[in-house]
């Protein structure tokens, strides 16, 4: 009874947990240790001494570990996955996951030795960026997935940028994968939205699969767009995959509904469809037909019909048009019947800076449930042109931006239509705002740089929390950012949300608005700065004396962490 007590612990423990926990209590502890299958854990956060200690007991117990989860490059020592391949020999191994590989790492010599292993089940690269794998080893990992050089091998994540351009040279082989996902990455005269046909002709088993395509180069003007085409391909020649269930697509590259429905074609027994489309900027248009809920209902009706879920992302940076938002919301109007708990959004704003920019946003409230899709981030909003529409009857859009927590807002004094009634970003917890210069005479431009004057209370000012409470929740946040480019002239807003926000501790703000009179001797906010641990400010060529360092310390009793850039004198008379 004792025993499997211990083996139900074990179960909860990595195996450096287990070696510091148990190893050398007694004999009975040490026989169960030598019959637990072991997993390995090695996150950034552990030292050399760990693993070294983790190493010296493998030393007898390597062919007991059935998974491996491994950082590279941790505080102290920069390859792991060397030290720990080249000392063992896991034999057993099930599940082997790479993270952020480090250049210097052997890597073709560790790939030699999981190609030996005939138990390796599930094997996973995740690697934020390209400096530690070269194309050789990316050409060593293609073949050995996708030549069936493992034939154990039933999962693979291979995360990071590759075009896969190479893999139209391989004999036809059809590996045994049943989970597939990988970024297909490269120039915009190589890799297009049919790219990932090449893989798909290898992979006629596949059931789970995950495809980011994107561009690496961008275009500088519209002229240069021409080259972001979406080539012709035959559509009679396309590969039928019955077998698989689950697409998720990440679109970061020029495709229209043609090309979507070419893709749908290949999986007619499609169930779970998670589509993201992503254009940072306008270097090519947005087909209108993928906001037109009509155009998506006739394609999944027509090629994937056993469909029972479908969400998806559609962001893009674009030249402003006056869209019938209400028009776009009614289209989607069939899914919302069709589909349990489906309904969807959609955003639109003008940029703040460029003149005709805009940003759109569409998504489905279930999009943020599936762990493997993009992250919704949000850019800077400017709430003067802000617009929302959605398919719920509700008064739940906030519930779409639940996992929004870092927001930036640009405020103005005109304020736009609100149609909601509760905040919309109601997990937001670091807040960034961004000011335009409050318009003053010559003269009063002259009193503000002399003496810190300010222009004329405004009452209207009042109005800025009851606006700024329509996007957020006031009591959530706990990091107030006053961007550089909000003037001294906005002292009275800053002060207003300053007050309004209880929960604040961290704060960024230009020195020069800081040292303002009308900030740091203002008694009404001294129970605010009471409760700031922490400060930063932003760079502004202004001269911090020391009396003005003195001050702060006296303002902020609880601070314990301040970031300043400082300017000084190298010569002095």
């Amino acid at each position: 009874m004792t025993s499997t007590v211990f083996f139900e612990i074990f179960d909860y423990l990595d195996a450096l947990e287990i070696f510091t926990a148990f190893t050398s209590l007694n004999q009975r502890i040490s026989s169960i240790l030598k019959r637990i299958p072991l997993r390995i854990l090695i996150s950034n956060t552990n030292s050399r001494s760990e693993i070294e200690f983790l190493s010296s007991h493998l030393t007898y117990h390597d062919h007991q570990v059935i998974s491996i989860d491994i950082y590279d490059k941790i505080r102290d020592c920069s390859s792991v996955i060397n030290l720990l391949f080249n000392r063992h020999n896991f034999i057993n191994l099930e599940s082997c996951i790479f993270n952020a590989i480090n250049s210097s790492t052997k890597l073709k010599k560790i790939l030699k030795k999981l190609k030996s292993l005939n138990r390796l089940v599930s094997f996973g690269i995740y690697q934020a960026d390209d400096l530690g794998i070269n194309d050789k080893d990316k050409y060593e990992l293609s073949q050995m997935v996708f030549m069936n050089q493992l034939s154990s091998l039933r999962s693979v994540v291979l995360n990071y940028t590759y075009d896969y351009m190479n893999i139209s040279n391989y004999p036809s082989i059809t590996t045994n994968l049943i989970s597939l996902a990988l970024c297909i990455s490269g120039l915009s005269s190589t890799v297009s939205i049919y790219s990932m046909f090449l893989i798909l002709r290898h992979c006629h088993k596949i059931r789970y699969l995950t495809i980011l395509i994107a561009y690496i180069d961008a275009c500088e003007n519209e002229k240069a767009s021409d080259r972001f085409r979406i080539p012709h391909i035959n559509p009679n020649d396309l590969p039928l995959l019955p077998q698989v269930i689950y697409l998720n697509l990440i679109v970061i590259v020029r495709c229209d509904n043609r090309s979507i429905s070419h893709i749908l074609r290949c999986m007619p027994n499609l169930i779970y469809f998670y589509f993201t489309l992503g254009i940072p900027t306008a270097n090519w248009p947005l087909p209108d037909e993928l906001r037109n809920g009509y155009v998506w209902q006739e394609m999944i009706d027509r090629y994937i019909p056993h469909l029972l879920k479908f969400e998806f992302l559609i962001g893009i940076k674009k030249s402003y048009q006056h869209l019938d938002l209400d028009m776009i919301v009614n289209s989607f109007e069939y899914f919302v019947g069709k589909y349990p708990n489906w309904n969807m959004i959609i955003t639109q704003w003008k940029h703040h800076k460029e003149i005709g920019g805009e940003y759109l946003i569409l998504h489905t409230f279930n999009y943020r449930q599936n762990r493997y899709t993009t992250n919704i981030t949000i850019p800077i909003v400017n709430c003067e042109t802000f617009q929302v529409r959605s398919t719920s009857i509700q008064n739940d859009q906030h519930l779409f931006y639940s996992i929004i927590e870092d927001l930036c807002l640009y405020l103005t004094d005109q304020q736009a239509t609100i149609t909601w009634s509760s905040p919309l970003f109601q997990q937001v917890k670091s807040l960034a705002i961004e000011m335009p210069i409050i318009s003053a005479s010559w003269w009063n431009n002259l009193l503000n740089i002399a003496n810190y004057g300010v222009v004329n209370d405004d009452k209207d000012k009042l109005k800025i929390i009851p606006y700024l409470k329509h996007f957020v929740d006031l009591h959530k946040i706990t990091e107030i950012k006053f961007l550089k480019m909000s003037h001294i002239s906005r002292w009275m807003d800053v002060q207003l949300i300053l007050q309004t926000c209880p929960n604040v501790i961290d704060l960024s703000i230009s020195t020069e608005l800081l040292l303002l009179s009308k900030i740091i001797d203002n008694r009404s906010l001294f129970p605010v700065f009471e409760r700031i641990k922490k400060i930063e400010l932003i760079k502004n060529i202004v001269y911090f004396l020391p009396s003005s360092a003195s001050k702060i310390v006296e303002r902020f009793p609880s601070l314990n962490n301040i970031k300043l850039t400082v300017f000084t004198r190298l010569f002095e008379k």
